[in-house]
């Protein structure tokens, strides 16, 4: 059993398309088929279905599947450990999407100029399906906007306290207000995050604990269409002020004080506590805790 064999192996699996898999690695369609059969005689079992012009996995080939692919990634962990300093490959990072915007361009920036060969994929998602995919490891580190996580199973670092900001039009009624506290929501109408956003049970419980009821909620998934809604006087929101920064600045938007109690709301940077660490994501994980 080759390495080579298990390469293809596992492309013909993800393509199912023994000429597509040949694509993908650079081989003739007729090197795939005999690795393949060379493959299957050699384990004595069938690997692939031939069903008219199209193949399948077999149930011994799934479960061969699961193995080959662990002993590729294998040999790549020892390669990358024995790599000179010049870092390759691939990390899968998560973002809440106000830190997609305003946190991790920085980040990005530095860590491109330092690391040019790494490739970056980036995935926009709620925190609560961030705490997800880090579980099964579809991403390797999240960078998540909320209260303080006590999860055993990741390592958890602050990056920044995020200050948050009740914003309005400046033609709301509140906008004219000194301060503003948390019964002022009492028949007004808010513009939140949709569920799964890291601070909206902050604002939920703030909601309920005094006892509050706006007359209207409306749920967004997208800080830039909050923004704009507020904007446009369809309600108050609360934001990071990161987010709303600009808005402010041209007087689009207007921040009000808020005299009620405080979002304890952080940056957060997530990985599982036993993630293998690539020198490529061990490079991330200290620049996102350097900056």
């Amino acid at each position: 059993m080759e390495l080579r064999q298990l390469q293809i192996f596992c492309a013909s699996a993800q393509t199912l398309n023994f000429t597509k898999a040949g694509a993908k690695l650079g081989y003739a369609q007729s090197n795939i088929t005999s690795q393949i059969r060379q493959l299957e005689d050699e384990l004595q079992i069938k690997l692939f279905e031939r069903l008219g012009r199209g193949i399948q996995l077999t149930s011994e080939g799934k479960s061969f599947l699961q193995n080959a692919e662990k002993i590729l990634q294998l040999c790549e962990r020892a390669k990358e450990e024995f790599s000179p300093d010049v870092y390759r490959g691939t990390i899968q990072i998560g973002a809440a999407e106000t830190l997609c915007v305003y946190r991790l361009p920085q980040i990005l920036t530095t860590y491109r100029k330092q690391h040019p060969l790494v490739e970056i994929r980036i995935h926009t998602e709620s925190c609560e399906t961030l705490s997800a995919r880090l579980k099964s490891n579809d991403i390797d580190a999240a960078l998540v906007l909320t209260d303080q996580i006590s999860a055993p199973d990741f390592i958890v670092n602050t990056l920044h306290e995020e200050r948050m900001a009740i914003v309005a039009s400046p033609l709301h009624k509140l906008a004219a207000k000194e301060t503003i506290l948390p019964q002022d929501f009492s028949g007004a109408s808010l513009i939140l995050t949709s569920p799964g956003c890291g601070y909206r049970p902050l604002i939920l419980s703030m909601l309920k604990e005094y006892d509050v009821k706006p007359s209207s909620i409306m749920e967004l998934s997208s800080v830039g269409a909050i923004k704009e809604c507020t904007i446009c006087n369809l309600g108050l929101s609360i934001l990071p002020k990161i987010a709303v920064q600009n808005e402010l600045a041209r007087g689009q938007l207007v921040e009000l004080h808020w005299g009620g109690p405080a979002f304890p709301v952080k940056t957060q940077l997530l990985y599982h506590r036993e993630k293998w660490l690539t020198p490529a994501l061990r490079a991330f994980l200290d620049l996102c805790r350097s900056l």
